[in-house]
């Protein structure tokens, strides 16, 4: 009868490490396939950067399209880029240089 008992228990405990080794197995899979967790995890990263990415273009296209329509209309605008960026001066106009000493910047 005793032999019987230890039979049965080591069938039991075989039953149990292979349930337990079947249910190590699923969770690794759940985490780790191409559909798990921690792709999940990371996809989820991925969409919240693009998500910012997609609201900085936005705010800058905005403000590119507010620059054209200024180019377009606005004379001023359009002399006072001729003006900053391409240093353009218009007719009869002097350019001076001031020129700061390093004395006067400290």
């Amino acid at each position: 009868m005793g032999n019987k008992r230890k039979t049965a228990l080591k069938h039991k405990k075989t039953q149990f490490k292979f349930l337990s080794l079947i249910i190590l197995l699923q969770i690794l899979f759940l985490l780790f396939n191409d559909f798990g967790f921690i792709t999940w995890i990371q996809q989820n990263s991925k969409k919240t950067e693009l998500h910012s990415e997609v609201e900085q273009l936005l705010a800058q296209q905005i403000k590119l399209q507010v620059e054209i329509t200024k180019l377009n209309v606005d004379q001023e605008y359009i002399e006072k880029i001729a003006r900053e960026r391409f240093m353009l001066v218009k007719p009869g106009e002097k350019v001076f240089k001031v020129i700061e000493s390093k004395t006067m910047q400290e």
